[in-house]
């Protein structure tokens, strides 16, 4: 089972990342804005957020026309890596 502050832990090295390089980026600016979402939630909102984070970040990125370095390119496989989330019941015991 996945731990919430394993997600969080990875969403705050992703977000350091992006803000060396992109800080002024809308990129960066949601990154940011959904881990602040994230820390506040719990249980099935938690994986709402998150969720929808996964879903609509390549499409920020897309708008902002940033390329992710090598190091942002990590950061963003490790929070990819927590896409499956199974169902709502995954959130319930956060």
């Amino acid at each position: 089972m996945v731990q919430k502050a394993k997600i969080i832990e990875a969403m705050q090295g992703f977000s350091n990342e992006l803000n060396k390089a992109h800080g002024n980026s809308q990129t960066a600016q949601f990154v940011d804005e959904s881990l602040a979402e994230l820390q506040k939630s719990d249980g099935v909102a938690f994986t709402g957020a998150f969720q929808y984070f996964l879903n609509r970040l390549p499409v920020v990125k897309l708008s902002d026309d940033i390329k992710f370095n090598e190091t942002e390119k990590k950061m963003w496989h490790e929070v990819r890596s927590f896409n499956d989330l199974g169902n709502n019941l995954w959130g319930a015991s956060l």
